[in-house]
């Protein structure tokens, strides 16, 4: 881990409006800029992060055996599907719901006064499992599960399973007009909170000593089901359980990483072979999100080509 790419890495982040990088190596932080006090400790929204919490819980429901195959249809938790006739809408599954392949239409749900009716209401355009296809209805389905199983709120499961035993507190979790919290882009969190994220992935779902959910679910998560097409030549992008992977060559060596992933520059890096996790928070524009990805693949390439 070179000192030149860490000074290199920190005169770039605060150019751009980047609140906060974090890397650590295990258990050490070796990289740290933060741009005040209340990134760190106030909570704002990180997006599309909230999916891969919500994959967590989905996981942890399988572990607990409230949910016994992740292949089964969703019809089960949404009797109203079999009320469309239609076979192919019927065959939409959990693990197409997690891979973003139901083949659903992707429809602005968050306008209407009932968004699982509204997503559920929406034409089917591809068989499930053929297409991936990035979808907030997906995960609000998810959530929705979360909380017909539970028999509680989505948050409430949360907090019991995952957040308490992390020590994350200080969360914000918006609802819909049903009650059901938002399962594709309605958490806030704060960076330390991020961070202990980050570990449970990095330890493949322990945290400190305690297996939170099962490391085979977490494998389950970070396998890529679907390659995402890109204009990037030397990557591959792929998709999992609500989490983004990443392989690539650089100087003739293997990179591969998964991470989560929020609108404006929210993120959670995860490289397994490296045992380097890092959680990123940003104000960026729409077409500058990218930016610290694309920061923290050149600090990789970096070190994996000495």
């Amino acid at each position: 881990m070179s000192e030149i790419s860490f000074h290199e890495l920190e005169k770039k982040v605060k150019k751009v409006k980047i609140e906060a990088f974090v890397i650590y190596k295990g258990n050490t932080r070796i990289f740290e800029y933060l741009k005040n006090k209340k990134v760190v400790e106030k909570p704002s929204k990180v997006y599309s992060i909230t999916k891969s919490i919500i994959s967590l819980l989905i996981g942890i429901m399988v572990d607990k055996g409230l949910i016994k195959n992740i292949h089964e249809p969703i019809h089960h938790y949404f009797p109203e599907i079999l009320e469309f006739n239609d076979p192919v809408k019927e065959e939409i599954t959990l693990f197409h719901l997690l891979t973003m392949t139901s083949g659903l239409q992707v429809g602005n749900f968050q306008g209407s006064k009932n968004w699982v009716k509204f997503i559920l209401d929406q034409p089917m355009i591809h068989k499930p499992g053929s297409t991936f296809q990035y979808h907030n209805g997906n995960s609000h389905l998810l959530s929705a599960i979360i909380q017909k199983i539970s028999g509680t709120s989505t948050a409430s499961f949360a907090e019991k399973y995952l957040f308490h035993p992390l020590g994350i507190h200080k969360y914000i979790w918006v609802k819909d007009p049903q009650g059901i919290h938002g399962g594709g882009f309605s958490i806030s969190l704060n960076v330390e909170d991020m961070v202990k994220l980050g570990f449970l992935f990095l330890n493949e779902g322990q945290f400190h000593s305690k297996q939170l959910i099962s490391s085979d679910f977490v494998q389950q998560m970070i396998r890529p089901y679907k390659q995402v097409d890109t204009t990037i030549n030397e990557g591959t992008y792929g998709y999992g359980y609500q989490l983004w992977t990443y392989e690539s060559t650089t100087n003739n060596t293997q990179i591969a990483y998964y991470y989560a992933s929020g609108l404006y520059g929210q993120y959670i890096f995860i490289v397994p072979k490296l045992n380097i996790m890092a959680v990123v928070k940003s104000h960026l524009q729409y077409d500058e999100q990218s930016t610290p990805r694309l920061f923290f693949e050149e600090l990789l390439g970096s070190w994996m080509g000495k």
